[in-house]
Formats: structure tokens, C-alpha cells, sequence
């Protein structure tokens, strides 16, 4: 953060100076306050190599079950928030389903803008099968994390290749909603600053950005998804419009709705409804491992 402090700057990096200082202050102090707020005694975390520029956070409860694992993407608008700031979460979501939980540290813009994130969630996938075949795989995410989730189940049914047992989204950002609300500009603000801004390589309708776009052929190759949002998200719209297309052609398919307004958020997941999601994830999964 000096360089903001110079006589002479640029105003164009200034302005970019100022954004990573911004980031770096709350990354780092939501992830202190989620180091102090984690419940260690019940969690094993340990740093993991997924390739030489990319890593992950792996979070296991006492007694969790080697063969199952979840690859996990954080929400944080795809520029904000880290590992780190999810480890209380992390571990209840390891506790509660029984199961290794993997965070993984995917790019973020500006520097990094789509489809580096997407690129990272890819890799994650393919090292995790490649590292334990034997393994049964869900992903998951929040918000935008849940965005990375499902765009890499569109990415594998492009590819025709295997697709994860569960694909679980919490507040799932699927689409860029054009409303007039101040959730829907946040999400604009964020999706443009996902995509590149000015240096785009695609469009708001790829169904690598926006999974709602999936084409049916696409949907059909989906796993089985879970999704959780609160009655006043703007995600409700997401979650509601992908689950009568995935019911429309049969797939299956679980929602719940809650009274909150967001679930899961990094220092959460002990309140009531928090509780209920993470019980209600366990039985989801508990029919696929």
C-alpha cells in the first residue's frame, strides 16, 4: 500500500494499488478472525499442493471418512475472501457430512480475470480423481464459489468427461440478473470485474459464466444438485429457475429455502437454519457416496 502514499503515481494504477490494498486488508482480517473463530480441536487443516501454482486448504474432522472428499469454492464475489476466512465453516461442513473437505485457492481478478478461476477448479477436479481414484468427489460452494461449482459440471459435460457425485450450491450465483436492487448491481459489479471488464474473452451468456445458459443436452449430464438460499436472496431466482429446468427434464434435484436472508457466510454456519443446511447436506450426500 506505499505506492498510494508517492508524489507522483499514475492514476490508472493508483486505482488498482487501491483496490489490492483494500482486498488485502479485509482478506486479512477476515481470515485471522476466522482462525481465531475455528473450532480446532475437532478439525485437522493442512496445506495441500494441487499443482506448483495452485493449492487448496484441506479440512478433515475427527473421524471423517477418507473416501469421501468435497472440492470446495469459496463465495466472495470472485475477488474477495480466502481458504483461510471459511475455515470455521469448513469445518463444520467436514464434521457434519463426515467427509474431507478441500478449499481451493483459485485466481481471482483482476489479475487473474474467467476463466483463470474456472482453469483452477478444473485442475482441482482432475488432481483429486488422479490422486484418489478410489475417492467419491461432490463439489460445493457459496455465492460465487457456487458459480465456480457449477460451471465446472457445465465444463465436464462439455467435455464429455466424468462428472463429480453431487454438485451442492449454497446462495448459487447462476446467472448475471439484470434487476434493480443493490444485490444485483453488487453481482454486476463483481461478474464484470470476473469476466475482465474491458479485456472480456465472452459474454454474460456463456453457460461457463452463467450455468442457467446451460444447454439441455449439457443439463442432462449434470449429477445430482442441492441447493440452499434464504427467502430474500437475490439467489432465490437462480436456484428456482435452475431447479424447474433439471425438474423439467428429470434430473435430480433438492432445494430448501430459509428464512434468512444468507446462509454459510465465512464466520457463520452455528445458527439454527445454518445447522439445518449442513444436516440437510449430509443427507443428500449420505444417498451418493
Amino acid at each position: 500500500c506505499r505506492f498510494l502514499w508517492q508524489s507522483e503515481f499514475d492514476p490508472k494504477m493508483a486505482g488498482v494499488a487501491a483496490f489490492k490494498c483494500a482486498r488485502a486488508s479485509i482478506n486479512t482480517t477476515t481470515a485471522l478472525v476466522a482462525r481465531a473463530a475455528a473450532p480446532h480441536d475437532d478439525c485437522a487443516f493442512e496445506r495441500v499442493s494441487i499443482t506448483s501454482a495452485l493449492d487448496g486448504l484441506s479440512v478433515a474432522a475427527t473421524g471423517a471418512d477418507a473416501s469421501r472428499t468435497i472440492l470446495y469454492f469459496h463465495g466472495g464475489g470472485h475477488w474477495l475472501l480466502t481458504a483461510d476466512t471459511y475455515r470455521r465453516f469448513l469445518c463444520r461442513l467436514s464434521f457434519a457430512t463426515q467427509a474431507r473437505v478441500i478449499a481451493v485457492a483459485f485466481r481471482k481478478p483482476p489479475r487473474n480475470p474467467f476463466p483463470a478461476g474456472l482453469d483452477d477448479a478444473l485442475l482441482a477436479w482432475d488432481w483429486a480423481r488422479e490422486q484418489h481414484p478410489e475417492v467419491s468427489v461432490a463439489v460445493a460452494g457459496d455465492a460465487s464459489g457456487a458459480n465456480l461449482a457449477f460451471a465446472l459440471v457445465v465444463k465436464l459435460a462439455q467435455m464429455q468427461a466424468e462428472q463429480p457425485i453431487a454438485c451442492i450450491g449454497i446462495s448459487p450465483w447462476l446467472h448475471i440478473s439484470s434487476e434493480r436492487s443493490m444485490q444485483a448491481s453488487y453481482r454486476r459489479f463483481c461478474f464484470d470485474l470476473y469476466l475482465g471488464h474491458k479485456r472480456k474473452v465472452t459474454s454474460a451468456a456463456d453457460p461457463l459464466v452463467s450455468p442457467l445458459y446451460a444447454e439441455e443436452k449439457l443439463v442432462r449430464r449434470f449429477p445430482p444438485i442441492s441447493m440452499h438460499v434464504g427467502k430474500n436472496d437475490l439467489a432465490l431466482r437462480d436456484v428456482e429457475k435452475m431447479a424447474t429446468v433439471l425438474t423439467s427434464i428429470g434430473n435430480p434435484v433438492e432445494t430448501q429455502v430459509y428464512p434468512s436472508l444468507h446462509l454459510h457466510r465465512w464466520g457463520s454456519g452455528s445458527d439454527l437454519w445454518a445447522q439445518d443446511s449442513l444436516l440437510r447436506i449430509d443427507e443428500f450426500l449420505y444417498r451418493l457416496w
